[in-house]
């Protein structure tokens, strides 16, 4: 359980994220603690990419804000607008998950 919530190299594949992102859901909802394994979930699986620890950084705070956005989105208030900025925020947050769900980015390469 406690590779759930470290920062550290560990290289995710897609499905791992997915079933990181449902336990991170679930965490949110019962104990809040969820946004954590969400930043966790998305630092590790942008390393899988071999991106730049900035982008690892900024995947790590964009995935909770979108989790954020989802609930906020909800709120009665906003939903008699036609389109506000939490669905906008969950609209690139959707395009995101899709990016590191199922970009292939555990590629073995063999350099002979």
């Amino acid at each position: 359980m406690k590779k759930y919530f470290l920062f550290d190299n560990e290289s995710i594949t897609g499905g791992n994220y997915l079933l990181r992102v449902i336990v991170g859901t679930i965490l949110i909802a019962l104990f809040g603690i969820g946004l954590w394994v969400l930043a966790a979930t998305a630092y590790k699986r942008a390393g899988a990419f071999k991106w730049k620890k900035e982008f690892k950084i900024i995947s790590a705070i964009f995935i909770p804000i979108v989790g954020i956005s989802n609930l906020l989105s909800r709120d009665v208030g906003y939903q008699d607008l036609p389109i506000n900025l939490f669905d906008i925020i969950a609209l690139v947050g959707a395009i995101f998950h899709f990016v590191l769900l199922f970009k292939n980015g555990n590629k073995k390469s063999n350099v002979a």
